[in-house]
């Protein structure tokens, strides 16, 4: 199999394109998903963006699909169990609803899991056998590989990296759990942190930037490079939680690598600096000064290459070990 007609199914956009082993990324669409017309439309979409890929590549029925989707889902049955940004997302065969639309088959998993395989087979720790990868976007993602093989747990549900509390006082998260990971350094949270800054009156720079609008996780990061101390604060406690669900990472399973993407790893030396400052306080120090801390070398194409790397390595048996080469 050369090549893979790859799909990044999100939130907001659906993209499509066309992936080589090489890891030439060609003939690539995009179009809103439209989450709030259902399911039914949203698979259609879906549809009608891969067909285009695939006429305009010329590739035959042959070419399989990855498919990589939010929220927990099963990759051996092809259900998305729940998104919970996605109207309707419940219980959802996503696969078999693709499959017969299509007539290719279809190979489905988790946005955070693709993204890790992603960075292993394409990206940043290409190479690595042993890597702990998250996407920082609205929510938190990511991913483990060890040995080689992608770590999913019994029904392709597990390492939800965003999901590891770090704190059992701290805020509620949107996973319904307490004290995530993401409910200090998703996109959503850093928005919720920065709003009370703002409101607060401690925050010229981001009453600026916002104006009567609400605040976004890039205000802050802007307000913090502009040298706000409110927003720095915030990227730091953000950072300081990242270091501690990261740190029990890193002392269960001994990366190698640990790479970090999505729209708010874009914050760069805000977000790292104190990262390297906090995590070996956590780690045990014996295993974390040999675990290399980069970022993403994907940018938005991590969707897709995560994707592709999944429909690349998956067995013709469904719910089969994905592992690398």
């Amino acid at each position: 199999m050369d090549a893979v007609l790859a799909v990044d199914f999100g939130a907001t956009n659906l993209r499509a394109a066309l992936v080589r082993r090489d890891g030439t990324l060609a003939f690539h669409r995009q179009t809103a998903t439209g989450a709030r017309d259902g399911v039914v439309a949203v698979v259609e979409r879906i549809v009608r963006l891969v067909d285009e890929v695939a006429a305009d590549a010329g590739v035959d029925r042959a070419v399989p699909v990855g498919v990589v989707a939010p929220g927990p889902l099963e990759p051996a049955t092809g259900v998305v169990l729940f998104a919970p940004n996605l109207v309707g997302w419940q219980r959802v065969p996503l696969r078999r609803m693709l499959e017969e639309r299509l007539g290719r088959r279809v190979v489905l998993g988790n946005d955070g899991n693709g993204a890790a395989l992603g960075e292993a087979l394409f990206g940043a720790a290409k190479g690595c056998r042993h890597l702990v990868h998250l996407m920082l976007g609205t929510g938190v993602g990511g991913g483990v590989i060890a040995h080689g093989q992608l770590i999913e747990g019994v029904r392709g549900l597990g390492t939800e990296v965003g999901h590891v509390p770090v704190d059992p006082t701290g805020p509620r998260c949107h996973c319904g759990g307490v004290g995530c990971v993401e409910a200090y350094i998703g996109g959503w949270a850093l928005a919720r942190d920065g709003e009370a800054l703002r409101n607060s009156g401690r925050s010229e720079r981001l009453r600026e930037l916002a104006g009567d609008g609400p605040v976004t996780a890039a205000h802050v990061v802007e307000a913090a490079r502009a040298g706000d101390a409110g927003a720095r604060a915030i990227l730091e406690q953000a950072a300081r939680a990242l270091a501690v669900g990261l740190a029990g990472l890193v002392n269960v399973f001994d990366p190698e690598m640990i790479v970090i993407g999505g729209g708010v790893a874009r914050a760069g030396e805000l977000l790292l600096d104190p990262l390297r400052r906090w995590l070996p306080v956590y780690a045990i120090h014996y295993i974390v000064e040999h675990t290399e801390l980069r970022l993403s070398a994907l940018g938005d194409d991590t969707g897709l290459y995560g994707a592709a790397a999944r429909a690349f390595l998956a067995s013709e048996h469904a719910g089969a070990e994905i592992r690398l080469p």
